[in-house]
């Protein structure tokens, strides 16, 4: 995937990759407390992707994927999407819920979990960002939807009139124990709101 850095200092790029890592920390924290398991992360990737890239980001058009979609309030306003592989998807579901054998996408209780997972980790990585940055940022409450990336993130692209052709992914893989779950979190800010969110911490312009 090329990846669009040209509006960004290295500087600003290294402030969005600092305040990724301190984010999906906190994620990390959350789902290890949710799930009862010690959960630790891969170093995040941090990037800055157009509209154009989104249908390869999580692996291919054909790859099945469970997103979990919050709208972002306040004053940097945009959304948060979470992706994750179907497989991944069901490893943390089944961690949530032991011995239930739920499965997405029909199961009523599977997507429930799922929801509530994307919300507890997008929760806790914006919570992380407005605590750097010193701005009232607030989630709505999750929607999911659980289909192939093309459709999902090609439904997305069509819907982002009112954004920045920025976009801030972050790509992280979650380690328990043996097992590793490849994880998306992509802002996907309103027009200013990246600069909102750098200006608050000296790094605008």
């Amino acid at each position: 995937m090329e990846v669009t850095t040209e509006y960004l200092s290295e500087l600003q790029m290294d402030t969005i990759r600092e305040i990724s890592n301190i984010g999906m920390g906190h994620a990390a924290t959350a789902l290890s407390q949710m799930i009862g398991r010690p959960v630790n992360i891969t170093v995040p990737e941090a990037r800055i992707i157009t509209v154009m890239d989104i249908p390869t980001l999580a692996g291919g058009e054909d790859m099945e994927v469970a997103a979990v979609y919050l709208q972002v309030m306040g004053q940097a306003r945009g959304h948060i999407m979470l992706l994750f592989p179907l497989d991944s998807a069901h490893h943390l579901i089944s961690m949530l819920a032991p011995g239930m054998e739920l499965r997405l996408p029909d199961d009523e209780m599977a997507r429930s979990a799922i929801q509530e997972i994307g919300n507890i980790l997008g929760g806790s990585f914006l919570r992380s960002l407005a605590e750097l940055t010193q701005l009232a940022m607030l989630p709505s409450v999750p929607g999911v939807a659980v289909d192939y990336a093309g459709s999902i993130l090609g439904y997305l692209a069509t819907s982002l009139s009112q954004f920045e052709e920025r976009l801030v992914t972050v790509r992280t893989d979650f380690e328990l124990e043996t097992e590793r779950l490849e994880g998306h979190c992509v802002f996907i800010p309103e027009e200013g709101a990246l600069n909102t969110i750098l200006e608050s911490l000296g790094m605008g312009g």
